[in-house]
């Protein structure tokens, strides 16, 4: 099946996806989501084109010293040599075109077919023969300054829809994750005012009615504002072409005449827009009154992160049992890998990971070591804590965090914590079905959804959580654990004095009985949360 030959798809544009563990392509909950809802697509037989940027990995990859201190160090993935495959035309390699202010810069695709109606496309502008400052933009997700984050948007917009022409795929529409695509108004504007010779505003109108925008956070880093001046230039050569001024290119992004924020101009510029859970579509409400938003919560892909035998409702609790303490193990041995620190795994496992982010609050559980060191070294009922977290380039106070984190693990916490580097896909995989608590502990209000405790009840993993994002639509009653937000450490600590503990601990023949009915029932109310319900929900009330 050639390219071309997918029938009007949903083109899904993202600056992230989690398509494969070691290709430096994602960096967070953005692109496990883009890559978990481009893989139903595959398997639901949904016609979806994802573009998104080939990054070379520079820094992707975590390493602890021997003195707790944080490094990145750089992907040694090869694109070239990989599982994916150089778009070409006629056996050729594809090279497009960009033309900005004089200079044409050449981008390349790569692409990774999923099924015959499903395929993901990379571009890049790391090509012999263009500026060093285009070349430099690949190096890594998110890195860095105004005009490189421009260009690399630039890249994913325009490039994005010059790629659809050239392999002649027509799209349905035009699905656009957080506001970096959103430049792709520009170029759909100027090949309407071509191909229909319509006006300027009909052209803008026109292209709007082809784009639908998903706002997938709260958190600035995903609501970026730049120097109006600094787009402006940019915008030029597009205002050019279309024969305007380059504020009518950029005035939907202006909150005032000196910023450009890229959430209003993605809000501006497409015809629906959709939150990522219930608690956050009330949030964008209140934001953006004057815009109509579609509620759909995110979810995750069972087949990526739910292990099949977790699906047999008529299990036995011995089985369960016994297959979740298979998880346990293999998370043990990824552990030994990973740090050389091993523990017993049949203790009670309590696990935080996700990005290191301060809202995320990961240090919010020691604010009273000397109790939690006296639960978790129990030696008759023993705790294990782990945690795993990647710090973003654009927070340089997320380094600080982990080093802080590892000091408490190395003294006070020695031999019950330990801090697992380089959290990927693969770790990802082993903590959230070989823990036995996922703990998590956003500062209300900030977490959009979040989808790692939505992975972690699929197999049974039972959740601790601070009441935010997807957390808040269900009823956690003989489930789960909620913690009080004005005060997490204290009420993580009485849980786990009271409640957990002694439930993990408690066993009938063997087993504990009361443990594996809230992982029955985590289990239950996970297929509520699957990306297969999300595409569903996408087509019905964005793309149709």
């Amino acid at each position: 099946m050639k390219l071309g030959e997918i029938k009007k798809p949903v083109v899904y544009m993202c600056n992230e996806f989690a398509l494969d563990n070691d290709l430096p392509t994602y960096s967070g909950g953005l692109g496990i989501l883009a890559g978990d809802v481009i893989n139903s697509a595959a398997t639901q037989h949904f016609p979806m084109v994802g573009i998104g940027i080939l990054y070379k990995g520079k820094e992707f990859n975590q390493h602890i010293t021997a003195e707790g201190r944080e490094e990145k160090r750089d992907s040694e993935f090869d694109h070239d040599t990989s599982f994916l495959r150089r778009t070409t035309i006629d056996a050729k390699p594809l090279t497009l075109e960009l033309e900005m202010h004089s200079q044409k810069i050449s981008v390349k695709s790569y692409h990774i077919r999923l099924s015959d109606t499903a395929i993901v496309f990379l571009l890049s502008t790391d090509v012999d023969g263009n500026p060093p400052d285009w070349t430099s933009d690949m190096d890594a997700l998110y890195h860095g300054d105004t005009s490189s984050l421009i260009r690399q948007q630039l890249l994913l917009g325009i490039g994005g829809v010059k790629l659809l022409k050239a392999l002649e795929i027509e799209p349905k529409l035009f699905h656009i994750n957080e506001g970096r695509p959103a430049f792709i108004i520009w170029e759909l504007a100027n090949d309407l005012m071509k191909q229909r010779s319509l006006t300027f505003s009909d052209a803008i109108n026109a292209a709007k009615d082809q784009i639908v925008y998903t706002n997938h956070t709260l958190v600035a880093a995903g609501n970026l504002k730049y120097p109006a001046e600094t787009v402006k230039w940019w915008a030029q050569p597009f205002a050019t072409k279309m024969n305007v001024d380059p504020h009518e290119l950029i005035k939907d992004g202006l909150t005032d005449s000196h910023t450009f924020n890229i959430t209003l101009f993605a809000l501006n510029s497409s015809k629906k827009h959709s939150s990522v859970s219930k608690v956050h579509g009330d949030f964008c409400k209140r934001e953006w009154p004057n815009q109509e938003w579609v509620t759909t919560t995110n979810g995750v892909n069972m087949d990526r992160w739910q292990d099949s035998d977790f699906r047999n409702k008529g299990i036995s609790d011995e089985d369960l049992w016994n297959l979740h303490s298979l998880k346990k193990r293999e998370l043990l041995s990824s552990v030994i890998k990973r740090t050389g620190f091993g523990y017993d795994p049949n203790r009670l496992v309590i696990t935080w990971a996700r990005r290191l982010a301060e809202y995320k609050q990961p240090k919010a559980i020691f604010t009273d070591i000397q109790r939690l060191k006296k639960i978790v070294a129990n030696n008759d009922q023993p705790v294990q804590i782990l945690f795993a977290g990647n710090s973003h380039s654009a927070d340089p106070h997320a380094k600080s965090i982990i080093e802080e984190i590892i000091k408490i693990f190395s003294t006070d916490l020695t031999g019950n914590a330990i801090f697992i580097p380089n959290y990927n896909i693969s770790l990802a995989n082993h903590l959230t079905s070989g823990s036995d608590i996922w703990l998590n502990t956003p500062k209300g209000n900030l977490e959009a959804c979040g989808t790692s405790g939505m992975k972690a009840i699929s197999n049974g993993v039972l959740n601790c959580t601070v009441i935010d994002g997807w957390t808040n639509e269900v009823d956690w009653n003989g489930i789960g654990w909620v913690l009080d937000p004005a005060n997490v450490s204290t009420s993580f600590y009485d849980f786990l004095e009271s409640e957990i503990v002694p439930l993990y601990y408690e066993r009938e023949d063997g087993v504990p009985k009361k443990w594996i009915q809230r992982m029955r029932k985590s289990i239950e109310i996970s297929v509520n949360f699957n990306t297969d319900r999300l595409l569903g929900e996408y087509n019905k009330l964005l793309y149709s």
